[in-house]
């Protein structure tokens, strides 16, 4: 299937699928069945019985089957990687509304929050750029582009499965930090719904209504459909957002063995005083500023708005001997309109105020990204054995183009920055080029898991991978720029991977994995050269165990990682504003993983983790330039827990967590030093609490309090030489009314 024709057909089947879905559930009745292989793919059933890979309704903070580390369904324990599972349970006691406050009470997971709507996420040092829906990979520009922790609505998702480590046999490129797979809510045959209301601190007002069920008399046809609008101010002066998502799916057995799926997933995001940094750093006479956190640099019209439509579309097919076909399809649509303006450049002068500039700059795009994944699995004998494979093939393309528009006048900012309140007047920014960005990558992987013995199990798997990228700016005549290019080819990655799970007993396993490292980059060098790939190998070995049947789940990971060819910052190009890297061979980080997740007791859930991360170069130094190391804490704990009262009580829910990282550091320009410097934010811990009331069957009521100590803290170092301060104490209620 090319590229060009997957394009031009998913949209038709959006307007051809109801008429043709309900024609074939109406004929499903009449397909012949196979009853002797019947397809095990039906309606989700929600049951807090036992756990299966659907988290929501078992109240669990662990699943019971992932398949996004190798493409097997597996148990956590039977997986030769950490894996962390944030699932919908986890979600509704944290007041979770975006996948962004799902990463940020991960386990091993740190943040960078580089201004009012830009968050990187990183794991084991380096940031997370590999994004799944479904398995399915999914757009990432970096922190400054297309980005699902920016914007991303939580109330479609079951669960969030984040594989840490390189991940490439399923993802083909990406850092070895981790892949972050949202597992989307299905269809239930039974009928339930649901509405809730959210009220919280700084005028923030949400609704999210959930229904689903049986579309027909015998259940061969489902439906389910997620509504959600959220409208809320901020900490930050003059600082608003308005988001809304529109999800529906729908699932048909034309028979006993073959099930189709379609949806839509609609979203927007609408912010206004949106800043394009955080606060200047030093005065004019060198020593540090001190702005409160509620300071916003945005102008009050600066602007983010995206808007994202989604088709996806699968077919499951059960074949002879408990094998089965898969075939997906996905095309992702983004369109985005960014006009900003931040008074933040430059030193102010202690005691006026005066003297800083503005950063201005519009962008907009419009991306198309079409991907389908092809693959089999099922059992086969060998050597008088039952073992396990999964083959497949999947492609990706994607087009970006757009309009850019004149940045280069930096005014100064009018008046005093203290008297600074984002009232400026709208600015004119003519274009002045186009840009076009494709970018694809093709690939054939094939994963096994054998059993030499019933206790020990061997997983091999290999992708071969095709990766091309094209990006194009061109400039009109007069507008100053030189047009620049960017590009990479490479044919014939590939990937291995290899594990090894042994059972101790019942409840122990010993573990270890192999993958290798591979990243095209766009980073250039002084001479304006693109880096080379960064390569590299990815070890891990430790220890897991499943208590109560799997209801807990406990893991100790030690892992290695070695790469070349990785890109530090180093400088700014003046003629063509683009960074100046330059390559770093040798680059070496290892550490250490615990975690435990899931029941301790009855009515007694856990989430915690601990994870240290120490990268050095081939000197055994630190790294301090972005995106390596520093930027990083080396140590992280994220830990919360909640418990349903017995007796009397039993109608509340406690709960509360802790987060602690240590020091990280970033690099800023000081105009009066005239060089570089290095600054901290020290360890700091902040800490959560929750409490529901359980009124009836029908009503609860959860109040959500984040950072009760109210804890002042930077989380970002170094955008645009500029810092950012995390949100201080808020509060949070949520009333929910299940059908």
């Amino acid at each position: 299937m090319s590229h060009v024709r997957f394009h031009f057909a998913l949209r038709p089947l959006a307007l051809a699928f109801p008429a043709a879905l309900l024609s074939l559930a109406a004929n499903a009745a009449e397909t012949a069945a196979k009853p002797e292989q019947p397809l095990q793919l039906g309606a989700t059933n929600i049951s807090a019985q036992g756990l299966g890979a659907t988290t929501e309704g078992t109240r669990s903070y662990t699943t019971g089957s992932t398949s996004s580390a190798t493409g097997l369904p597996l148990s956590l324990r039977e997986t030769p990687q950490s894996v962390t599972v944030i699932t919908r349970q986890q979600m509704d006691d944290r007041g979770v509304q975006g996948i962004g406050d799902a990463l940020r009470n991960t386990p091993g997971i740190s943040t960078q929050k580089y201004d009012s709507d830009r968050t990187e996420f990183s794991a084991r040092g380096f940031a997370i750029t590999n994004f799944q829906y479904d398995g399915i990979n999914i757009p990432y520009d970096g922190v400054y582009g297309e980005n699902p922790n920016n914007g991303d609505d939580a109330a479609s998702i079951d669960r969030v499965e984040i594989i840490k480590g390189a991940t490439g046999l399923m993802t083909g490129s990406g850092d070895p930090s981790a892949t972050v797979n949202l597992i989307r809510k299905k269809p239930t045959k039974e009928f339930k719904a649901s509405i809730s209301g959210t009220v919280g601190s700084w005028d923030a007002y949400r609704t999210v209504g959930d229904i689903s069920g049986s579309l027909t008399d015998s259940g061969n046809m489902r439906g389910r459909f997620v509504g959600a609008y959220s409208d809320k101010n901020s900490y930050l002066d003059h600082y608003s957002q308005k988001k809304d998502l529109f999800y529906g799916i729908l699932e048909a057995d034309l028979s006993d063995d073959t099930l189709l799926t379609f949806g839509i997933d609609k979203s927007s995001t609408t912010p206004r005083g949106t800043s394009w940094t955080g606060n200047p750093v030093y005065f004019a006479d060198g020593g540090r500023t001190d702005f409160p956190r509620h300071f916003n640099s945005g102008a009050d019209w600066s602007r983010r708005d995206f808007d994202n439509i989604t088709y996806f579309a699968s077919l499951e097919q059960a074949l002879a001997n408990d094998w089965k076909f898969k075939v997906s399809l996905d095309q992702k649509t983004t369109d985005h309109d960014t006009r900003l303006a931040s008074a933040s450049g430059g030193n102010p002068d202690r005691a006026t105020g005066q003297g800083m500039f503005l950063y201005w700059g519009r962008w907009e795009g419009h991306r198309v990204q079409n991907t389908a994944d092809v693959n089999v699995s099922g059992p086969f004998t060998l050597g008088g054995r039952e073992h396990e494979l999964v083959a497949g093939v999947m492609t990706s393309h994607s087009r970006q183009t757009g309009a850019t528009y004149d940045t280069s006048a930096f005014e100064l900012v009018p008046g005093s920055i203290y008297d600074w309140n984002g009232d400026l007047p709208k600015q004119n920014f003519p274009k002045n080029g186009k840009y076009e960005r494709i970018q694809s990558q093709n690939g054939i992987y094939l994963a096994t898991r054998l059993h030499p013995t019933d206790d020990l199990s061997v997983i091999l798997g290999s992708r071969l991978s095709t990766f091309k990228y094209n990006e194009d700016y061109r400039y009109n005549a007069g507008a100053g720029l030189d047009d620049t290019h960017a590009s990479y080819k490479e044919h014939g990655v590939v990937t291995p991977y290899a594990g090894l799970v042994y059972d101790l007993d019942d409840t122990y396993s010993l573990y270890t994995s192999y993958t290798s490292i591979y990243q095209p980059q766009t980073y250039k060098d002084a001479n304006g050269s693109t880096l080379a790939p960064v390569e590299g190998d990815s070890y891990e070995a430790g220890l897991k165990a499943a208590y109560f049947d799997g209801r807990l789940n406990a893991s100790l990971a030690f892992f290695r990682i070695e790469q070349d060819n990785v890109a530090e910052s180093i400088g700014t190009n003046p003629v063509t504003n683009e960074g100046i890297y330059k390559a770093i061979d040798g680059a070496t980080t290892q550490g250490v993983e615990l975690e435990l997740a899931g029941e301790l007791a009855d009515d007694w859930n856990v989430s915690a983790g601990y994870t240290y991360a120490r990268t050095r170069d081939a000197d055994e130094q630190r790294i301090y330039g972005y995106p390596l190391s520093t930027t990083k804490p080396e140590h992280v704990v994220r830990t919360f827990t909640t418990y349903r009262l017995p007796g009397a009580l039993d109608k509340f829910t406690v709960g509360g967590g802790l987060s602690w990282q240590s020091a990280f550091y970033g690099k800023i320009y000081s105009a009066p030093a005239g060089d570089y410097t290095r600054i901290k934010q020290g360890g700091y811990t902040l800490v959560d609490l929750m409490t529901r009331y359980q009124y009836d069957e029908h009503l609860s009521f959860t109040v959500n309090a984040n950072n009760v100590f109210d804890k002042k803290y930077l989380t970002g170092l170094g955008n645009f030489d500029t810092t950012f301060y995390g949100e201080p104490r808020n509060l949070m209620l949520t009333t929910k009314w299940d059908f």
